[in-house]
């Protein structure tokens, strides 16, 4: 048609996978873009806008159509249809035209919205099916870690790639971040499980938070324009299991409990106080000024990382411009508290520890769902007055009542499958962690720094720095505090014990 016309192709735009009947193609798409550019005076000369036909351009209802091609040819844009060699511009819209676009318009969304409702009701019926026991294969896109084989189609392990999840997720354990994993996979040049070229923190995320690696699958609807949102109850055993519960749940308590920032490679976690440090004076964080170590000239090496208010670094108000040094409190900081820090928990736990982890965190699982169910039960009695959400509710509460005494006892083998080390069996482990903070080796200094700022944010509230008296308040979860004070450094040393005259 172009070469017809006499017509210069410059560009051809594609919105592959984009629905033109939720309208995405004409907000994010490729479409979108062009209609900006032109407004934004990018073709002077004017363009024509080649489609197939009409439809290629809008599924939407007929006015939100009309609207659109309005818009488009208003900017100077012709539209010229392959499909009855058409051509539309602004000013030469009579009735006929007008008619012809509506009339249009309103057969393609019809048609969409048809197909639309047709593939909602299959989905639905295979949602019922689920529901019902029916354990069949929905859709050949399988979960990461997966892959569909045979006829009947069934999940099946696919080992390699289950390999891949399982290391993300011990990597999550040892304290990596998202960003730093994704990283790491691409140096080690691990293939991706998608048509992306390397492995970006989003699809790292994606596996983390998936519930999917421990079996279950979660039915979802989208309805049209919304978000999609849960439908019926989770299906445990859906999928073959590829990470056991018990690590799935400590590493879901990692990712929470390390979501302070940390640096980058060289460098990682050198503020292992990210997050919880704050000024008093003006309640802004402590930052980081990472100068790190120098040699003066008698030789002695000095580390010149400070703890400094960001208020007062961005000229906020605050006056509060000490600059704290990193290691000099850092280091009495943990003098006093790292040895609460940590619990049998935190060191690896063995094979007997972990399958009860796993029994536990399915029973918090379980626990969860029907306290859930529980509260929608009672919101429905409460509403409509009958006696069948009632008594469901009623049902309910006297199962989350069972499974929380197994919760109970559970615990309680679990502490004991964990034992007891001697307190100075204890102190042998944290003064171990303690040096390898220091190691060396990257990965052997990252791995035990981030264990550490793991279990301090699991026990410390916050930590307040006060100019008058110079001082370093910690407020600790367990409902204790202590207060480090400057007179406290005697020589540069850290006494906990000294007492100022």
């Amino acid at each position: 048609m172009a070469e017809a016309h006499g017509w210069t192709v410059v560009k051809e735009i594609v919105d592959d996978g984009v629905s033109a009947f939720r309208g995405a193609h004409a907000d994010v798409g490729a479409l979108g873009q062009f209609v900006r550019a032109v407004e934004d005076g990018a073709y002077p000369d004017g363009v024509v806008l080649v489609v197939e036909r009409l439809d290629r351009l809008s599924r939407q209802t007929p006015e939100v159509s009309f609207a659109a091609m309005l818009r488009m040819t208003g900017a100077g844009v012709v539209v010229a249809t392959v499909d009855g060699n058409r051509q539309y511009r602004t000013g030469q819209f009579g009735m006929a035209e007008i008619i012809e676009v509506i009339v249009k318009a309103q057969l393609s969304y019809e048609e969409s919205a048809k197909k639309s409702e047709r593939v909602g009701r299959a989905w639905a019926n295979k949602r019922e099916r689920l529901a019902g026991g029916d354990m069949r294969v929905l859709t050949r896109r399988a979960p990461a870690g997966l892959r569909v084989e045979g006829n009947p189609p069934t999940f099946v392990v696919d080992e390699e790639r289950a390999a891949v999840v399982r290391r993300i997720f011990d990597l999550t354990l040892k304290g990596m971040g998202k960003q730093s994993i994704a990283r790491q996979l691409n140096e080690d040049a691990v293939p991706t499980f998608g048509r992306a070229a390397a492995w970006h923190p989003s699809s790292i995320q994606k596996i983390l938070t998936s519930d999917a690696v421990v079996g279950t699958f979660q039915p979802h609807t989208k309805p049209k324009g919304g978000t999609r949102e849960a439908a019926g109850d989770r299906i445990e055993g859906y999928f073959p299991s590829i990470v056991d519960l018990g690590l799935h749940a400590r590493a879901t308590a990692a990712r929470k409990a390390r979501s302070r920032a940390t640096r980058g490679k060289g460098r990682r976690l050198a503020n292992i106080f990210s997050g919880l440090a704050t000024c008093y004076e003006c309640g802004a964080r402590m930052t980081l000024r990472a100068k790190g170590r120098k040699t003066r000239a008698d030789g002695t090496v000095i580390n010149e990382d400070y703890l400094v208010c960001d208020g007062y670094q961005r000229g906020t108000g605050c006056r509060h411009g000490y600059h704290w040094n990193l290691q000099r409190w850092g280091d009495a900081i943990l003098d006093l508290i790292l040895d609460h820090a940590f619990e049998e928990r935190h060191f690896t736990p063995a094979n007997a520890v972990r399958k009860i982890e796993s029994s536990i965190a399915k029973l918090e699982r379980d626990l969860a769902a029907r306290e859930e169910k529980a509260a929608t039960a009672l919101e429905l009695a409460v509403e409509s007055g009958r006696d069948e959400p009632k008594a469901l509710w009623k049902r309910l509460v006297g199962e989350a009542g069972e499974l929380r005494s197994e919760l109970e006892r559970a615990q309680s083998e679990l502490v004991i499958a964990r034992g007891v080390v001697s307190p100075e069996e204890h102190q042998a482990r944290v003064s171990a962690l303690r040096v390898s903070m220091d190691d060396p080796d990257v990965e052997v200094r990252f791995e035990a720094r981030s264990r550490v700022m793991h279990a301090l944010g699991e026990l410390i509230e916050s930590l307040e720095f006060h100019s008058e008296p110079r001082s370093v308040f910690i407020d600790m979860r367990t409902g204790w505090a202590t207060y480090i004070l400057d007179e406290h450094f005697v020589g540069g040393v850290f006494d906990p014990y000294y007492v100022p005259s």
